[in-house]
């Protein structure tokens, strides 16, 4: 019999600021892991906070984790782009790769993981990120 996932609180909304992260730490399939929240156009995603190009976090060289323009997320040691709703790069040397998207849902005003493959470890940081 399979028993189903209970939502598992990461944190409050107001702590995934629009264009900003939220960091934290996740057991992705056996192996603890970086993850982050971004918001985007009001919409919270996770992903675990690791660039496709390189095994880096996005965030490895400063913590703005979206581009200039605030429509892309970008890794900040060699500038590859994401699209922040779908994880895809859009940048062409990682072309049709994509980010390892989270489960997560926002009600209630808070943040929860939703995904089978994880469990939130701890909060790397609390700071609201914005950039």
């Amino acid at each position: 019999m399979s028993t189903k996932r209970i939502p598992e609180i990461i944190c409050s909304g107001f702590q995934v600021p629009e264009l900003g992260k939220f960091s934290f730490s996740v057991n992705y399939r056996g192996t603890r892991r970086s993850a982050i929240l971004i918001r985007f156009k009001g919409v919270v995603y996770g992903y675990l906070n690791q660039c496709v190009h390189m095994p880096k976090r996005l965030d490895c060289e400063h913590s703005h984790i979206f581009d200039e323009s605030g429509q892309y997320l970008q890794c900040s040691m060699h500038k590859i782009c994401y699209e922040p709703t779908s994880g895809e790069s859009i940048s062409e040397i990682c072309a049709g790769k994509k980010l390892t998207a989270l489960k997560v849902t926002e009600a209630g005003g808070m943040v929860y993981l939703m995904e089978k493959r994880s469990t939130a470890v701890d909060f790397v940081d609390k700071r609201n990120t914005h950039g």
